[in-house]
Order: C-alpha cells, then sequence, then structure tokens
C-alpha cells in the first residue's frame, strides 16, 4: 500500500471553523469518510496538504423531517441511512442504493455527501436523488447557495463546487403516500461492487394513467443523467407493459456510455434498457400498493 504524502489534519467542532479553515489553507480537502479521498491521495491523482475533518461536526450529521421537505446532513454516514425509518418508508429507492453500497466496513465510514461529491459517474445514491428532485444546500465564508442536485455534477470525478464550499446538506420534498420508487444495479458480482450500471425509476399514478414520472441512470454517462425526454413522453398516458417496454428502448438511444475495464460501452447500453425497464415494472407495481 502507498503510504499518504505529507499533510496537516484539522479537526473542527463547528461548520464556521471548517469553512474559515476550508476558505485559508492551500490545497485544502474535506474529509468525512475518506472512503474515496484517501485511496485517490494514495494513487497521487489528488494535491492535498490539508485536510479538514468533518466528523466532528454535529450540524452535518442527521436525517430529519421538516416543512415538507427530508432533509439530509452530508457527513451522514451510508449506515446511518440504512438505519433510517424515513428513508426506508419515505424514500426507499434510496434506501436500497445506500444498502448496495460495499461492505458494512465501508457503509460505516462512507457518507452520503462524500458519495456524490467524489462525483463518480457510478455513484449510487445519485440516481435515486435525482428522481426525488434533490437540491444541494452549499456553504462558503461568504455565501450559502441551493442548488439542484444534477447541477452539483460536472464531470466524472468533477464538481461544481468551488474549493472553498461545502456541501451541507441534500433535501427533496417528502414523497406523497401513493408514489412508487425503484433502484436497479447491476455489478460485477452481487455484492461488494461498483455499479456496472444503476437506474432508479418514480412513479405517480392517477388511476391508470402516468401522472408523474422521472428516470435517472449511471455509469452511462460522464455524470449521473436524468432523461428528460423519456419522462415527457411518459407523462398523461396510460401506464402499460408496452409504455414501459417504449421507455426503456428510448432510454436506450439516449445514453452515452464508455468502455473501460469493467465494461464495454454496448453492454452497458443494453443493460440500461434492461435496468429501466425492471425500475419501471417495481415501481408501478408499488404505486399501486402490492409488494415489489
Amino acid at each position: 500500500m502507498k503510504p499518504l504524502p505529507a499533510l496537516s489534519l484539522h479537526r473542527p467542532r463547528t461548520l464556521n471553523e471548517a469553512l474559515k479553515l476550508l476558505k485559508e489553507l492551500e490545497d485544502a480537502k474535506p474529509i468525512a469518510g475518506g472512503t474515496d479521498l484517501i485511496p485517490t491521495m494514495r494513487e497521487g491523482a489528488l494535491r492535498v496538504r490539508n485536510l479538514v475533518d468533518l466528523t466532528m461536526i454535529e450540524a452535518l450529521r442527521g436525517i430529519w423531517e421538516k416543512a415538507g421537505e427530508i432533509y439530509i446532513g452530508a457527513a451522514t454516514t451510508l449506515s446511518q441511512l440504512e438505519r433510517s425509518k424515513i428513508i426506508a418508508e419515505r424514500a426507499p429507492a434510496l434506501w436500497a442504493a445506500a444498502t448496495s453500497i460495499g461492505s458494512v466496513q465501508i457503509r460505516n465510514l462512507g457518507t452520503i455527501g462524500g458519495n456524490l461529491c467524489n462525483a463518480s459517474p457510478a455513484a449510487d445514491t445519485a440516481p435515486p436523488l435525482l428522481t426525488l428532485n434533490a437540491v444541494a444546500d452549499i456553504a462558503s465564508e461568504d455565501e450559502w447557495r441551493t442548488i439542484p442536485l444534477h447541477s452539483l455534477f460536472a464531470g466524472p470525478k468533477l464538481t461544481s463546487l468551488k474549493p472553498w464550499e461545502l456541501l451541507t446538506h441534500v433535501r427533496f420534498p417528502t414523497p406523497p403516500e401513493n408514489v412508487g420508487m425503484s433502484f436497479q444495479k447491476l455489478g460485477r458480482r452481487k455484492g461488494h461492487t461498483i455499479s456496472l450500471v444503476n437506474a432508479s425509476a418514480y412513479l405517480e399514478l392517477e388511476g391508470l394513467t402516468c401522472r408523474d414520472v422521472r428516470i435517472a441512470l449511471g455509469s452511462v454517462a460522464p455524470t449521473p443523467i436524468r432523461v428528460w425526454e423519456v419522462e415527457e413522453m411518459m407523462r398523461g398516458r396510460r401506464m402499460t407493459e408496452e409504455l414501459i417496454e417504449e421507455a426503456a428502448s428510448n432510454c436506450y438511444k439516449l445514453v452515452s456510455p464508455i468502455d473501460d475495464l469493467r465494461a464495454s460501452a454496448s453492454y452497458r447500453r443494453e443493460m440500461s434498457r434492461v435496468l429501466v425497464r425492471r425500475a419501471l415494472r417495481e415501481a408501478w407495481t408499488r404505486a399501486r400498493g402490492e409488494v415489489g
């Protein structure tokens, strides 16, 4: 194992202290679980002189519901998501994504903020959060701002965050009771693996008609994506197996995966069709109140 380069570790106890350190220190990076950051630093792919540890900042942890929205602190661990009744009952696709990541040890350390800010196209929590219309709350010493979650992703391993900014929370409207959601993931094995392709669907019905639908995919483009054209095509139409097949085929045409060591682009494209089909079927079943 390669050693880490020499660096200084800072352990602020408040958000304001952390934001001040990120602004003032040279080559500073925030760290919480470190499950992605530390391996990247060992590989020498990232120059860091100062690490700002966020694990002692209470304001960045927790899951709660307030004024019609569900909030998740950026330093909330994946295990905390897994144990959350709010997430299991109101955002089951996000719960399924969190529980699919790595081993128990990884989920005890890894955080939702780290999973998103690592900006991997394969980040498992991104597709369900995109279908939940999540937003990202971002803070710096000088400004607080909120952006749609899809705007956080700027490219593979790139976010739109400035070096002195910090993701503090992700939040999304509390879903209604009659919504159906699904998360689907394909890896090279069943457990402890990075997604070759992942997909999430959110479906609201009005009688037999698709009132609202959202579909997101990961590992089939430079960033996690929503397939807005397919969603628009489905809204207002009667839900049928034929409509699901049409939606899955359209997703196949819209994705732009690459070849890499884990899978070919053509395989990923074909699997995007398969996973969208599975996700829509499961969301449809759940939206009808049936066990999925």
